[in-house]
């Protein structure tokens, strides 16, 4: 059987990946799958051991960059059950692909915790793409700033004014999400969203596909 093609856009929140995926998908007379990390943390994931949930020491935590700095700019700190969460996602990409299914994915590629290590490892001998969409950081801060807030708040686990704590955190990790969403260097393709709308962006993935198979993985699975 031949195998689907994977492309994976990796860029932080405000970088345009999930409406990027979601035109691509759309614009495609072959048969794509769409998925993504917004979907996964807000859907997939059990909230109560999200980073805005109770229980979040037991998957996934925000936590003070500088612990002499408890109010200061946060990360993320994955417990085993998150991670494992994780690979389980991926696993499921690269078994799309072993089906001949073709699949677009925005999503978060981390090094620390080893996010991007991970799909790199289980998509060994599968065709990717490694899309970085990466407008200037004052950009995602001002994009961030005038989105609204239109997702369901759980106020059941974090009381009413769920909304306050949720823009506190997601302010406090803005800074470590560019430098670790970005710390990888090796991509197939960089495009700064700032200068590109989504359809440009999409018009760019589809030339890339067309020029021939991808490569980041492959130079990332030797040097990681």
């Amino acid at each position: 059987m031949t195998l689907g093609q994977i492309v994976v856009v990796n860029g932080t929140s405000g970088s345009g990946k999930s409406t990027a995926c979601e035109l691509f998908q759309k614009r495609q007379q072959d048969y794509w799958l769409l998925y993504g990390i917004d979907h996964f943390m807000a859907q997939t994931l059990p909230a109560q051991f999200g980073h805005h949930g109770p229980r979040a020491g037991e998957g996934i935590e925000a936590v003070p960059r500088d612990p002499a700095d408890p109010q200061g700019p946060l990360r993320w700190r994955f417990a085993p059950p998150a991670m494992a969460a994780f690979s389980a996602m991926h696993e499921w990409m690269a078994a799309t692909a072993r089906q001949g299914v073709n699949v677009i994915f925005d999503h978060l590629l981390m090094s620390d915790p080893p996010i991007l290590q991970d799909l790199v490892r289980r998509t060994e001998g599968l065709p990717v793409l490694l899309i970085t969409l990466k407008p200037p950081f004052d950009v995602l801060e001002r994009r961030v700033a005038e989105r609204a807030m239109t997702k369901r708040m759980p106020t059941d686990l974090l009381g009413e004014d769920a909304v306050r704590k949720i823009v506190d955190r997601l302010t406090r990790l803005r800074p470590w999400f560019f430098d670790e969403v970005y710390r990888n260097p090796v991509s197939d393709l960089v495009i700064d969203t700032s200068i590109h709308a989504p359809e440009e962006v999409c018009t760019q993935i589809e030339a890339r596909l067309a020029a021939g198979p991808g490569t980041a993985f492959d130079e990332l699975r030797a040097s990681l």
